[in-house]
């Protein structure tokens, strides 16, 4: 397996959902609330903090289905008990690995290095279009990002 950080992080997913919405109410959050797959695991965060006098939502994901997919490309003689110890594993790197980014961009935040809105922009939620930021550039004809 490749050496990803976090990549055999024990702190529990919940462990590092609760220090996530700690942090965020520390950088200004007014309203925050998880959202879940089918199996009822948790997918991410969507949240509130008002830029100047704007109230902004933000869709951040966790991606632990992405982790786990990489950890099973990255693995040999996969059964099922280790596709289960993968698939555990991968939520918490997820978990771990975001609120390691959540810190270091508050981090940056504090210490004047970016602006908050410049680090959250791409996870700005347009709640009609059930779209990001990124995704709506992503899937525009806009060629801001694209080759």
């Amino acid at each position: 397996m490749s050496k990803l950080r976090n990549y055999t992080s024990e702190v529990t997913p919940a462990k590092s959902q609760a220090t996530i919405e700690h942090l965020l109410v520390q950088a200004g959050a007014s309203t925050i609330s998880k959202f879940f797959d089918d199996t009822k695991r948790c997918q991410g965060f969507f949240f509130q903090i008002s830029v100047g006098d704007v109230p902004l939502t933000f869709k951040l994901p966790a991606n632990a289905d992405l982790v786990y997919q990489h950890f099973v490309a990255s693995t040999r003689n996969l059964d099922a008990k280790k596709r289960e110890q993968l698939r555990a594993q991968a939520e918490r790197t997820a978990w771990r690995t975001l609120q390691e980014w959540v810190q270091i961009q508050l981090d940056m935040v504090a210490m004047n290095q970016v602006e908050l809105l410049q680090v959250l922009m791409p996870y700005q939620f347009d709640q009609d279009k059930q779209q990001t930021f990124f995704q709506r550039v992503m899937n525009s004809d806009l060629k801001l990002l694209k080759p």
